[in-house]
């Protein structure tokens, strides 16, 4: 029959530095920690999204002023033609083509109006936005700080248990400890547990009672797998 004995701490350990683990994230201060995060990572991306779209805006004022003094040079050469056409009929028919650039270049104006004043938006904006990211970030570093002092008083216990889990992973029958991990990578501790014996009857950690062939192995072995929970159930004989 194989010695227990290490694996059975191991698991002690493990669940005992589960349980510390548990209880740190069940913190008030980590759970805030996180909303603030959150908070902060919100205004950060609303103000990337107002830069964006200030920067969008200044790339199409500049356009707008290059499409205007297209239509300013069109007008002079329009005016020019105008000038120095031989009858009425000719400058009459250069009429609707200076309209239209003059109507063009009003349109470019206000357009450009109405996207400096979205930017001088933009502007204020961000400016409310800098200043709530600088108090949530306060906000921030204060709850870090004192999780990390709360995370300061346990550390030393979590790296011994650490420190003793890897000296009894290290030392502990192969088999087992492989059989350990495996089950812990895919259930909830524990994975070794006693049989409970109700005369000649046994059942598992989970309440359901072993097989016939089962109760076989415990006697004879001293360990045997539950066939509902797939938990390693053994006996004091072990």
């Amino acid at each position: 029959m194989k010695d227990l004995g290490k694996i059975l701490e191991y698991q002690e350990l493990d669940i005992e530095l589960r349980k510390i683990d548990i209880e740190f994230n069940k913190n008030s201060d980590k759970k805030k920690l996180d909303t603030v995060k959150n908070e902060f990572n919100g205004v950060q991306k609303e103000f990337a999204a107002s830069v964006e779209e200030a920067e969008r805006l200044a790339k199409e004022i500049e356009q707008v002023h290059a499409d205007a003094r297209a239509s300013e040079k069109r007008i002079e050469e329009l005016e020019k033609a105008f000038a120095a056409a031989a009858d009425d009929k000719a400058k009459a028919a250069l009429l609707p083509a200076m309209e239209t650039e003059k109507s063009k270049l009003d349109s470019y104006k206000n357009k450009v109006t109405n996207k400096i004043d979205r930017i001088r938006k933009l502007l204020v904006t961000c400016t409310q936005q800098q200043h709530e990211k600088k108090n949530i970030k306060a906000e921030f570093d204060k709850v870090k700080a004192a999780l990390e002092k709360q995370l300061a008083e346990i550390q030393p216990k979590r790296e011994s248990i650490k420190k003793r889990m890897r000296e009894l992973r290290d030392a502990a029958d192969k088999e087992l400890m492989e059989q350990y991990l495996k089950f812990r990578k895919d259930g909830a501790p524990p994975v070794f547990v006693k049989a409970r014996a109700s005369g000649s009857d046994y059942a598992c950690y989970c309440g359901m009672q072993l097989s016939q062939s089962n109760i076989g192995k415990l006697k004879t072995d001293g360990m045997c797998r539950c066939d509902t929970c797939r938990r390693i159930v053994y006996t004091d004989n072990t």
